[in-house]
C-alpha cells in the first residue's frame, strides 16, 4: 500500500513538472487564448535567426541602423518566450535624432522594455494583409518606442526579401492607436518616420 501512494505521489510531481515546461511552436502561440504559467513559446524552426543581426537603410541624408539580437527563452514571471529585441539608431545629416542601441547592453527582466520587442509570426492573411506574400510565408511583428514615457508606441512589420543578392528586410513602421483621457495632454509621436524602408544585412 505504501509503495502504491509513493508510485501516486511520483505520478502527481511528474505531471506537474511537465506542465511547468510545455513547449510550444511560436508559429501556434496564435491558438492560445491565454498562457499557462510555464509555457515556453519556443522558436522550433528557428524563425527569429534571419532577423538576427545589424541592418542598414539609407536614402540621402537619412540614415538608419536597425540592430536586431534573438534571445532564448526569456523569463517574464509566468512564462518563457524566444523573441527578438532590438534598437536603432536613426540620423538626418549626419546629426543623431533617436539612438536606442545602447540600451541592448543591458538585461530586463521584461523584453517589452527593450526599444523593439516580440515574437509575433504573422501569415500573408493577418493583418496588414500581404497580397504579394506567398501561401506560407511569415512576417515578425515587433513593438516599437522610443523608451520615453511621453512618446506613443507604434509597430514594426518586417519581411524577410532579397535585394541583388543580399538579405534584407521591408520594414513597416506604423504608430499604433492612442486613447487619452480629455484634457490631459496627448502623448508625442515618436522621432523616428513612419513609413516603408528597405533594409540590407551588415
Amino acid at each position: 500500500m505504501k509503495n502504491y501512494i509513493f508510485i501516486l505521489i511520483l505520478c502527481a510531481f511528474y505531471q506537474q513538472c511537465s506542465g511547468q515546461t510545455e513547449i510550444i511552436n511560436i508559429k501556434d502561440q496564435g491558438k492560445y487564448w491565454t498562457a499557462s504559467v510555464g509555457q515556453y513559446y519556443k522558436d522550433i524552426d528557428n524563425e527569429l535567426d534571419y532577423y538576427n543581426g545589424t541592418w542598414l537603410y539609407n536614402n540621402g541624408n537619412k540614415s538608419i541602423k536597425l540592430v536586431l539580437i534573438k534571445k532564448v527563452k526569456l523569463y517574464n514571471g509566468k512564462i518563457y518566450d524566444d523573441v527578438i529585441v532590438g534598437g536603432v539608431e536613426y540620423k538626418e545629416s549626419n546629426n543623431i535624432i533617436v539612438n536606442t542601441l545602447p540600451y541592448l547592453s543591458n538585461s530586463y527582466s521584461d523584453y517589452t522594455d527593450y526599444a523593439i520587442s516580440g515574437n509575433s509570426l504573422v501569415p500573408n492573411y493577418g493583418a496588414p494583409k500581404c497580397f504579394d506574400c506567398q501561401p506560407n510565408e511569415l512576417r515578425l511583428r515587433l513593438s516599437y518606442h522610443e523608451l520615453n514615457p511621453d512618446t506613443i508606441f507604434g509597430t514594426m512589420i518586417l519581411r524577410k526579401i532579397m535585394v541583388n543578392g543580399q538579405d534584407a528586410i521591408k520594414l513597416n513602421l506604423k504608430a499604433d492607436m492612442v486613447y487619452y483621457e480629455a484634457g490631459t495632454t496627448p502623448p508625442l509621436d515618436f522621432k523616428l518616420p513612419v513609413g516603408e524602408y528597405i533594409f540590407i544585412k551588415q
